[in-house]
């Protein structure tokens, strides 16, 4: 039996939540953190928001990270 169920701890909306480490898209990333369907997630780097589109690849090793989710901007389709 491996080791591979641990999860690590980010931050999204100032809410701590705990994932699996991993390479994530940014759709699955959303989904991972409950992000709504109607949302963006954006990655607080530095002071600087940074929008994760679906296709973006993200990957989580140690935790820590900071994410914000907000109504999509934009006009619909």
């Amino acid at each position: 039996m491996t080791e591979h169920n641990h999860k690590i701890a980010v931050t999204i909306d100032r809410e701590r939540r705990e994932i699996s480490p991993g390479k994530y898209t940014g759709g699955r990333l959303e989904q991972a953190l409950g992000v709504p369907a109607d949302y963006e997630l954006d990655q607080v780097l530095n002071g600087e928001f940074i929008q994760i589109t679906d296709e973006a690849e993200i990957i989580l090793e140690k935790g820590g990270e900071h994410f914000v989710s907000h109504v999509r901007r934009g006009g619909s389709s």
